[in-house]
């Protein structure tokens, strides 16, 4: 099911702010000082022509942050428009098109057994204004869960060290966990964290998936591809990705609630399997990195996901290369 919820401007509002006739939106807002933090941040993308980072949280079900990329200092509050169906627990975000972002729920559960939160299992495209300093409209696409849970049953199975838990365990023992996102050659990947794959961490394709909130296909269901590896280490699982040209950049780290394996990044190209370690300093240190992204020049976001009060960086911007 798609609910799309435009952000409505009356002619008074237009014109209190100045706008032209005839311009059908008012200009936007300058941004905020920020007196906020980002509170458990843990997905980020670029957007505004490149001069903002748009960042998801998992306790901010009702909005999204903005940050300028020339001073993190300089933030601003992205609330969804009205009617906008909560998204609980966001994890990852990554750029769709000129002006929209895909956002993503972890899919989880947080106790065994439990009944499962509709607002965790939700996949939502976001237009933005221009400038990234609203949100235009958004919409959402309702039960992502249960259809890559029928999936990974369908075409995953053997890709599962315990497809048991897949289903009704939480993270912590195997069940699913969707923790990264990236956009890559028209395809939406999908990260898990959990469950481990043989030999790795799991990736499932979205093929075409705009056609999930276009208007002329209500009630169209994901056209999922083979799940993939991404080769990993015993304990390790995705925690985000980033694509990068022909590449993707997966931020690995522990596929449990442990502070073990130390979180790395690798390049992983996901048409032929093959990875390349990263180097990044300072990213060892990091308390809690759960998203990642680039800037235009190439320069690697990173967000953690903290909780108040808040003494570390957020948001990080840190130097990267290929590991000889």
């Amino acid at each position: 099911m798609i609910r799309c919820i435009p952000a409505i401007l009356t002619t008074v509002a237009c014109l209190a702010a100045g706008c032209r006739p005839g311009d059908g939106q008012a200009p936007a807002p300058p941004p905020t000082a920020s007196a906020f933090d980002l509170i458990e941040a843990s997905g980020i993308a670029v957007r505004g022509e490149g001069k903002a980072a748009v960042i998801g949280g998992d306790e901010t079900p009702g909005r999204l942050w903005g940050v300028a990329l020339d001073d993190f200092a300089q933030r601003w509050e992205l609330p969804y428009p009205a009617g906008t169906p909560p998204i609980d627990d966001v994890e990852a975000l990554c750029p769709w098109g000129g002006n929209q972002l895909f956002v993503i729920g972890s899919q989880s559960k947080t106790k065994p057994r439990q009944k499962v939160k509709p607002e965790r299992g939700r996949l939502a495209l976001v237009t933005l204004s221009q400038d990234a300093r609203r949100i235009l409209a958004a919409a959402v696409h309702d039960g992502l869960r249960d259809e890559l849970l029928a999936h990974l049953a369908a075409s995953g199975r053997d890709l599962i060290e315990n497809p048991v838990a897949l289903s009704d365990g939480t993270p912590v023992n195997g069940g699913l966990n969707v923790e990264g996102l990236a956009a890559w050659k028209g395809q939406l990947l999908v990260g898990l964290r959990s469950p481990a794959g043989k030999g790795g961490a799991i990736v499932v394709p979205i093929r075409g998936p705009g056609q999930l909130f276009s208007p002329l296909a209500p009630g169209a269901r994901p056209d999922f591809g083979k799940p993939l590896i991404l080769p990993a280490a015993a304990g390790e699982g995705i925690r985000d990705l980033a694509a990068d040209g022909d590449s993707v950049l997966a931020l690995l780290g522990p596929s449990g609630e442990a502070n073990h394996p130390k979180p790395r990044i690798v390049r992983w190209n996901p048409a032929t399997g093959e990875t390349q370690a990263m180097t990044v300093k300072g990213l060892d240190g990091l308390l809690k990195p759960e998203g990642i992204a680039l800037d235009p020049q190439g320069r690697l976001l990173v967000v953690q996901d903290l909780r108040p009060p808040i003494t570390d960086p957020a948001l990080l911007r840190l130097e990267m290369e290929s590991t000889p």
